[in-house]
């Protein structure tokens, strides 16, 4: 079970989404929302957390830092603009 809990956390943040766009109950729909939110802010520092733990690992130790270190940036940046979006309102 805690080998698969990043791909269940990933599971349970679609779902979530996925469950939210059919839903028309907003009590059900806050309920919702905060397990998004959960699952979400668990499983992307645990996904970037493991992909820096393996860096030591890899054969092509250059590649993969590079790729991660966009992976992660591209990441901060995308939650930047969305709080930055959240918050202008």
């Amino acid at each position: 079970m805690k080998r698969h809990i990043e791909g269940i956390l990933w599971a349970i943040s679609l779902l979530s989404l996925i469950v939210a766009a059919m839903t028309t109950d907003r009590g059900f729909l806050i309920i919702i929302a905060i397990v998004w939110v959960l699952a979400t802010f668990i499983v992307i520092p645990l996904h970037f957390y493991r992909a820096w733990r393996r860096w030591p690992e890899v054969a092509n130790k250059r590649q993969y830092a590079v790729w991660v270190g966009f992976e992660t940036l591209a990441t901060m940046t995308l939650i930047g603009l969305f709080v930055y979006s959240i918050s202008s309102r």
